[in-house]
């Protein structure tokens, strides 16, 4: 990343990231704010603080679009989502049923259940909007905390090697993430 960190690019990516993904995309917007955490440490807040904007605005569409779209069509949509199946979809719902909005904080706890499947849920049941996006910010935030702050801590340590071999930190990076959604894959399913 050659820009600034104050630069409005890393905050654009992160926004548009955590949209896609509280949508249709598949790939967590920590790919992006862990290479920040580890290479622009000063800009990765206002990065996080994009991403959570971006995913709750996605989320918000992902709502609007269940409340006036079939259930079983929002359903079909999401289960054409890699990593997303029948399963979760309907595990969610029941979820969704037994706790409300709040059940949004279960999904970082498991591995892997997207947010998507909870915003439509909850457009799906008729749950109150507001109540969702605000049980949604400590839900995206759960885990979008826990690894921009170990990054960060991993970039501090590690910031004169870093500096130095960027294009070796990337390749290792991308390495990393490809064996993440390769077990991911493995174990949810494509």
């Amino acid at each position: 990343m050659n820009r600034s960190p104050g630069s409005a690019s890393p905050r654009a990516i992160g926004f548009f990231w955590g949209f896609a993904e509280a949508t249709l995309f598949f790939i967590v917007p920590d790919v992006w704010i862990g290479w920040v955490a580890l290479t622009a440490r000063r800009a990765v807040w206002g990065v996080l603080a994009f991403t959570l904007a971006g995913a709750l605005l996605g989320g918000a569409v992902m709502y609007a679009v269940s409340t006036t779209t079939e259930p079983e069509t929002t359903a079909a949509l999401l289960d054409g989502v890699p990593t997303v199946g029948r399963d979760a979809i309907q595990q969610v719902d029941e979820e969704m049923e037994e706790h409300g909005p709040r059940s949004v904080l279960y999904g970082p706890l498991r591995m892997g259940t997207p947010y998507k499947l909870y915003a439509r849920s909850a457009g799906v049941q008729d749950e109150s909007l507001l109540a969702f996006m605000l049980w949604s910010i400590p839900g995206r935030l759960e885990r979008l905390l826990l690894f921009t702050v170990a990054a960060l801590v991993v970039g501090t340590l590690f910031r004169a090697w870093i500096a130095a071999h960027r294009r070796r930190v990337l390749a290792l990076y991308v390495a990393a993430w490809a064996a993440f959604y390769a077990f991911y894959v493995a174990r949810i399913g494509f």
